[in-house]
């Protein structure tokens, strides 16, 4: 019974699947990191095209779509791996507005723009670097919350769902967002007349005084939530507001001291803090209603942790780098956990994470189309639109900070523009990289120590337009391997399903360092992606309704399930040389190979 359970498991999947979809790739890298991108001609090709195409823009050649003359921005394409060594930067541009006549006069990656909803990353790192357990109740820390009459169940709500965007409670106070200087304009359009005294009592701009953290409690007592914890996302500044005063009671410290303290300091982040920054480094637009200075710090210091930081470019892009790399939090694994969903919204390409807006989108890199997760933070404050785009498939990130116009679309365009010119040139130099796999591997008497007889074993790899590697074919003394593996899953696993025709194999992230003499090489884990070969529901039955479920992904149901003799059939092994940039052999542990060099 227990040996058939996850064939039942699957066999629902494997029969829902429609012939246009053959079952779904890994998630995550499909091929090792690029490195050395600075060197990158496919890098340089592009960055060069697109220095091109920005200069066209902000010099009238072609269309820009935004009002050049009053938008100043920095946009910087940011890597680990082969970037600047302190920040990451490979490639950067500004633009300073002509009309700008406040703030600096040099723009360059040091100079400051107010960055909005985008420090909720650094507000989410403070929490994660934290001691307290983020399963906690808010009121543990925030006890004034204890309220018998709220509608809101505040023992229900965890810090880490407030910093996740599910725990239903509003998106903002109830004063945030209410203009007094706007009431003729809702009189006249049939809004029913207030008093002042209907207002909130703090919190509302032109009317009276921005509230304490005391003042933000007591008016929660009456505040409803807008769904259940965990039944659906919903962006709140208000979650970041409260988990950050739980952070400065649980320290005693205030949001400024705990962002020197963990990031700002230890990251050498020398232009960014809490608003207002230092005029003669800013990036002011010429615009009224603009949020540089004093102006924004109305109702601070609650505001700041939900969008109240000014960065840099230089700034922002070493922040990203050290997520690429996976120090930024007390671990690799603890920083690969922060990259993940959350929650889901109605669309199929838009996820939540923590604070994360990601796209998945498969149109980024048009040669060859597959799933890219893009792991976004956008900002605004008035003026002022940031975004980060990291996108930890290939170790690279885009920052870009503007300044400008009200309703300006320069952000979104210029975003857009940069991702759809550096992600083919990644995907491009990714895969040159990982030509080194690429050839044929044949055993040689002696390659196993361990091998009484020998065998002789040939493995040939190739990259096509598909993605990661094509195993093309896997021999053992004139036995086909690759169809040897379909015939074993035929015969243990016929209820899931058929294998597809092609055998692709993809790299864990599982790494080990093993000394040869004076080399350091690197051991490689990479698994063969078992896809299933879909049954067409329509074709098999006259049945009504068929057809329908054809997105359904399945491989990630099937790693590590063929076993020969203890060994995972799955999975393939390359030594490799990182310094030289070449693999030394691979070896297929299921076929006791031992170290197989390349041949060719």
């Amino acid at each position: 019974m227990v040996t058939c359970f996850p064939w039942l498991l699957l066999s629902y999947a494997a029969t829902t699947l429609s012939a246009s979809v053959p079952g779904c790739v890994p998630s995550g890298a499909l091929l090792p990191h690029p490195t050395e991108l600075s060197q990158s001609q496919h890098i340089k090709n592009a960055t060069e095209r697109l220095s091109r195409s920005l200069d066209d823009a902000v010099s009238g050649r072609i269309k820009a779509g935004w009002d050049v003359a009053n938008t100043s921005f920095s946009v910087s394409i940011v890597s680990p791996n082969g970037g600047n060594p302190r920040t990451g930067i490979l490639w950067e541009y500004h633009h300073l507005a002509e009309k700008n006549a406040k703030g600096t006069k040099h723009l360059d990656s040091d100079s400051q723009y107010l960055i909005g909803s985008v420090s909720k990353i650094f507000s989410d790192l403070l929490l994660l670097k934290s001691d307290m357990d983020l399963q906690d109740p808010i009121t543990k820390y925030l006890p004034q919350l204890k309220n018998a009459s709220s509608p809101i169940d505040w023992d229900n709500i965890s810090l880490l769902s407030l910093s996740e965007h599910i725990s239903g409670i509003p998106a903002n106070t109830i004063g945030a967002l209410q203009f007094y200087f706007l009431e003729p304009l809702y009189l006249a359009l049939g809004f029913p007349p207030l008093n002042k005294s209907d207002y909130p009592p703090c919190g509302i701009a032109d009317l009276n005084k921005g509230c304490t953290p005391e003042e933000l409690l007591t008016e929660l007592a009456d505040s409803h939530s807008v769904s259940e914890p965990y039944e659906r996302p919903v962006y709140s500044q208000l979650s970041f507001m409260l988990f950050s005063l739980a952070l400065a009671n649980d320290t005693g410290k205030d949001y400024a001291q705990m962002l020197e303290e963990q990031v700002t300091h230890p990251l050498n982040l020398r232009n960014t803090g809490v608003s207002p920054g230092e005029d003669k480094r800013a990036v002011i637009p010429n615009v009224e209603q603009q949020g540089w200075g004093a102006g924004y710090g109305y109702n601070a210091p609650i505001y700041t942790s939900g969008g109240g930081l000014y960065s840099s470019l230089s700034d922002l892009s070493t922040l990203v780098t050290k997520i690429l790399d996976y120090s930024i939090l007390q671990s690799p694994q603890a920083t690969k956990k922060w990259l993940q969903p959350r929650s889901a919204t109605s669309s199929l390409n838009t996820l939540v994470g923590q604070p994360w807006e990601i796209l998945r989108t498969s149109s980024m890199t048009p040669k060859y189309p597959h799933t890219i997760d893009i792991y976004g933070k956008s900002g605004g404050a008035p003026g002022y639109i940031s975004q980060i785009n990291v996108i930890d498939q290939y170790g690279v990130d885009v920052v870009l900070s503007t300044a400008g116009p009200l309703g300006s679309k320069a952000a979104y365009i210029i975003n857009e523009a940069v991702l759809s010119a550096i992600l083919p040139a990644v995907e491009d130099e990714t895969r040159k990289q990982a030509g080194m796999y690429i050839g044929e591997y044949t055993s040689q008497k002696g390659d196993n120590e361990n091998e009484t007889d020998y065998s002789s074993i040939k493995l040939k790899t190739v990259i096509d337009n598909g993605t990661g590697i094509k195993l093309e074919s896997l021999s053992r003394n004139d036995s086909d391997i690759l169809e040897g593996i379909r015939k074993v899953w035929s015969a243990t696993l016929a209820t899931v399903g058929q294998l597809a025709p092609e055998m692709r194999i993809y790299p864990t992230g599982v790494e080990k360092t093993v000394t040869n003499g004076n080399k350091n090489l690197v051991e490689q884990d990479w698994r063969i992606n078992f896809d299933l070969l879909p049954n067409v529901n329509e074709q098999a039955s006259d049945l009504p309704g068929l057809g329908k479920l054809e997105a359904l992904c399945t491989s990630w149901q099937t790693v590590d399930w063929l076993y020969y003799a203890g060994v995972p059939m799955d999975r393939i092994v390359f030594t490799v040389n990182k310094e030289a940039g070449k693999v030394v052999g691979v070896d297929i542990p299921f076929l006791r190979s031992g170290l197989i060099r390349k041949s060719n």
